[in-house]
């Protein structure tokens, strides 16, 4: 049957009853125990001390050795991203990339529209042709005048509106945003974030070597 623990801590069922499925030894006393709640039909991992094989054994955990009352959190690790993508940045692009591994879709496009709504204010305090320049506040807005003041090429232009008008749904549309429209999202916003600052600082110091080795002039 396998053990019981005080409570499932997703659906609030006391003292649920908790298959054991599978565990994995971290050492010779201690190990993680994978358990399935018969009620919600979710699995939690606990770190414990079984003096049996939690899977066959049947008993009550809080009466054995030492196990933790509450499941062990495992934390979705998204994609690394390149190190020229400034961090606060990176660090959004990141959340919503968890939010969407998580199946939290519409949490994903609204961050990916805000990781957009950032970088371009960003261009603003690193670009010197943007010193004297206040960003619009309306994201689209802003990303048209980057257009038009020749801070970013058309093309750009193109995928970060039409990127930041898919967030825009995701945050505000009434219709559920689906797997599928996040994935895509989160793809876009890859694409431009590179070709903001990863192909820039690219070439920056391929430039730099070049200049270095005498076969480029300042």
């Amino acid at each position: 049957m396998g053990f019981l623990i005080r409570d499932c801590v997703r659906c609030g069922v006391s003292r649920a009853q908790m298959d054991a499925r599978g565990y994995s030894e971290l050492d010779s006393l201690n190990c993680e125990v994978f358990f399935a709640c018969p009620a919600c039909l979710r699995g939690s991992i606990y770190r414990g001390q079984p003096e049996e094989n939690p899977v066959t054994a049947d008993g009550i955990l809080d009466g054995r050795r030492h196990f933790d009352q509450q499941p062990t959190l495992v934390r979705i690790m998204p994609p690394s991203l390149p190190k020229a993508i400034p961090a606060r940045i990176a660090g959004l692009w990141r959340e919503a990339a968890i939010c969407r591994r998580s199946g939290l879709f519409e949490a994903a496009g609204a961050i990916f529209r805000k990781t957009i709504d950032v970088a371009t204010k960003h261009l603003f305090n690193v670009d010197p042709r943007l010193e004297s320049k206040q960003p619009a506040v309306a994201l689209r807005s802003r990303i048209k005048a980057l257009g038009e003041m020749g801070i970013i090429d058309e093309e750009m232009v193109q995928l970060a509106d039409i990127a930041a008008l898919d967030g825009n749904d995701a945050a505000h549309d009434e219709d559920p945003y689906s797997s599928e429209e996040a994935e895509a999202l989160e793809d876009l916003t890859f694409d431009l974030l590179d070709r903001l600052f990863v192909r820039p600082d690219r070439i920056a110091r391929v430039r730099a070597k070049q200049v270095a080795a005498g076969q480029r002039q300042e």
